[in-house]
């Protein structure tokens, strides 16, 4: 019996630290939107401007964005690869013409999961209609 609770009790340890793991590769990093595939119609863009666009996952599931000439701020919940984003308070100074504050907000909203390929975060829209692709800031210091 006491053999028993100690593998259990191992496997529960091990449960909790790959769970904190997973997590922890979003978290305390500053993410650059660098580009943007979409399946319908298909189509591939490049941000022109991915200083501009930027998004920071905190511990306590709260986020911070900069979008284009705005900031936002708002709540995550993250269940395995499975990521919700709730945004809420946003500035909504008029940045021009030529911004993606819109659509980055309207795909922002319809995260459904997410992706690693090495060191880009790579953020699924709604059913796999669209991706997000995300740098890593701390990479190019």
């Amino acid at each position: 019996m006491r053999n028993l609770i100690i593998i259990l009790s191992l496997l529960l340890v091990s449960f909790v630290l790959s769970a904190c793991s997973s997590s922890n590769e979003l978290q305390n990093i500053t993410w650059q939107w660098t580009s943007l595939t979409e399946t319908q119609p298909a189509a591939q863009s490049v941000v022109p401007n991915p200083e501009n666009y930027s998004v920071i996952f905190n511990e306590d599931g709260t986020f911070n964005a900069t979008v284009d000439c705005n900031q936002v701020s708002g709540s995550y919940e993250l269940e395995g690869n499975k990521l919700t984003i709730m945004p809420g308070p946003s500035t909504l100074a008029e940045c021009g013409p030529d911004s993606l504050y819109d659509l980055f907000l309207g795909f922002f909203n319809q995260i459904t999961a997410y992706e690693m390929d090495g060191e880009t975060l790579i953020l699924i829209v709604g059913e796999d209609t669209a991706r997000m692709f995300f740098q890593n800031t701390s990479l190019a210091e």
